[in-house]
C-alpha cells in the first residue's frame, strides 16, 4: 500500500494515525477486538454490512500497521483468530472517547 503524501505544516505522525483510523470500518473492527479476540466470521457477522473483501483489506492494513495480529490456532479444524496487539490495545482511549462523543452529540 503506497503511503500518501503528508502536509509539511502538520504533524506527520498525527496524519498517519488519522489516515489509518479514518478509514471506513477500521474503528468498528478495533472496537470489536477491544472486547475480545474474534474469528473472521464473527467480525463479518457482527459488522453485518461490510463486504468480505473490505473486511479482509482492513484486517491486513491493521496487521501491517502492527495494530492487529492474526493467530492460527492449530486445532481440528484449524481456526484463525484476530486480536489486538499492545499497540492496538493502546487505542482503547481513542475508541472510548469516540463512543462518549457519539453518545453525547450524534442523534
Amino acid at each position: 500500500m503506497a503511503e500518501r503524501p503528508h502536509s509539511t505544516k502538520m504533524c506527520a505522525k498525527f496524519q498517519s494515525a488519522a489516515g489509518l483510523l479514518g478509514k471506513r470500518w477500521t474503528p468498528l473492527v478495533v472496537q470489536l477486538l477491544l472486547k475480545r479476540p474474534h474469528r473472521y466470521s464473527e467480525l463479518y457477522e457482527e459488522l453485518e454490512v461490510v463486504t468480505e473483501g473490505m473486511l479482509s483489506q482492513r484486517l491486513k492494513e491493521l496487521e501491517q500497521a502492527g495494530v492487529v495480529e492474526r493467530r492460527v490456532i492449530d486445532d481440528q479444524p484449524v481456526r484463525v483468530e484476530y486480536r489486538l496487539t499492545q499497540k492496538g490495545r493502546g487505542l482503547s482511549r481513542v475508541i472510548s472517547g469516540l463512543e462518549r462523543w457519539a453518545d453525547e452529540w450524534i442523534r
